[in-house]
């Protein structure tokens, strides 16, 4: 099959998120289907990690995503491709592309947190219009794909809940753990810390983390806190909240390199998870791996993918919970490690990227063999 991929959210500034799925995901999938040949619309292709492969053509696509310029530009791009199968690997699928596509959608967060765009635009009447904008492209998008795929049954169940699909145009295929690189212990903190990795958007929750630091933080005066993630305009806003309210021992070393992430994660007496809402949950995952014991909100998809064994939860928002939370695994570290070490091996196995590329490898034959067919098996379809 010749498959291409909209990969320009790959590259060396995007080592996170949806572009360090694009990059393990073709990375396994040139393993796993070494007959196929992919074609990468790439921003840069000359920083692909896929440049010199036999089995990847590029074709450079330098257009920045939610943009009118992608709504222009990109659906000539993707025929240029000339592909048996096209991945989109977002819902951010150009309205004027109107090919057969499969699409993955990470979370749907969209439509369970309507307010999210607003915060983040300066203007209420942009920020609706942004709203509104993104949330029909979605419907659009979910309606003209032919298969969905999604990381969790969560998100397939919300995007049943949501929309008008079948069974037969959802696949869940899950997210695989890195390889980190050796730990580098620069830059780490001396004495214990809780530590959380990821975005400080308002569902990641941490101002309930920072509500629970003003308690933890008095009763437990050796611990420090550590807050690592892109120092946007919402991390600056947790971190301006701590310099009014003069909370101590917060620390905010910004976005980490994997080399210094394993280091912190290795480090860390324990790793928080406050987050309201999630499509996977990758980061306590990389955790546990790291042998680092995780506390970690109990929203669904968390606990449909976290091991319950190894995983202290707590009640979604509930700040007095994750104070509990916490305080539990304080109060006995060892036992709490002991059991992230047991937990370490199982997701290492059970969440790996050859999964995954199996599983999207055999998406692309069922979508490649029903476009042969016309669609015709999906005709009577919602």
């Amino acid at each position: 099959m010749r498959i291409a991929i909209d990969a320009r959210m790959m590259g060396p500034l995007n080592t996170r998120g949806i572009g360090r799925y694009v990059e393990e995901l073709v990375r396994a999938m040139l393993i796993e289907g070494p007959q196929n040949q992919f074609v990468l619309l790439a921003r840069d292709p000359s920083t692909s990690p896929f440049l010199n492969h036999p089995n990847v053509e590029h074709i450079k696509a330098d257009i920045q995503w939610y943009t009118f310029q992608e709504q222009i530009k990109m659906p000539a791009l993707l025929r240029q491709a000339r592909a048996d199968v096209v991945h989109i690997p977002h819902w951010n699928v150009p309205f004027l592309y109107r090919e057969p596509f499969l699409v993955t959608i990470h979370d749907l967060l969209l439509r369970r947190q309507p307010f999210s765009a607003k915060i983040s635009t300066r203007h209420p009447f942009l920020a609706w219009l942004k709203f509104y904008a993104y949330r029909g492209l979605l419907r659009d998008v979910v309606s003209r794909a032919k298969l969905i795929l999604v990381p969790t049954q969560f998100v397939r169940d919300e995007v049943r809940e949501f929309y008008s699909v079948s069974d037969d145009q959802l696949m869940v295929t899950g997210e695989g753990l890195s390889d980190f690189p050796p730990a580098d212990a620069s830059g780490i903190p001396s004495g214990k810390f809780l530590f959380y990795l990821g975005s400080a958007y308002p569902h990641k929750r941490l101002d309930l983390l920072l509500d629970s630091w003003t308690v933890l933080s008095k009763s437990h005066q050796d611990l420090q806190l550590v807050l690592a993630g892109e120092k946007d305009v919402f991390m600056q806003r947790h971190m301006t909240r701590v310099e009014q309210e003069r909370l101590p021992r917060v620390f905010f070393p910004g976005r980490l390199p994997d080399s210094e992430l394993r280091g912190f994660l290795e480090h860390a007496s324990l790793f928080v998870f406050p987050s309201s809402h999630e499509g996977f949950g990758l980061p306590p995952l990389e955790a546990l791996s790291c042998n680092c014991p995780v506390v970690s909100s109990d929203a669904p998809c968390l606990r449909e993918v976290l091991p319950k064994e190894a995983v202290f939860f707590f009640r979604n928002g509930d700040r007095d919970d994750m104070i509990r939370a916490i305080e539990t695994v304080l109060g006995d570290l060892p036992a709490a490690r002991a059991g992230a070490q047991r937990a370490s091996q199982k997701v290492r196995e059970q969440w790996t990227w050859q999964t995954v590329a199996r599983k999207t490898l055999s998406a692309y034959d069922q979508f490649f063999h029903a476009k042969k067919n016309g669609f015709r098996e999906n005709k009577n379809r919602p």
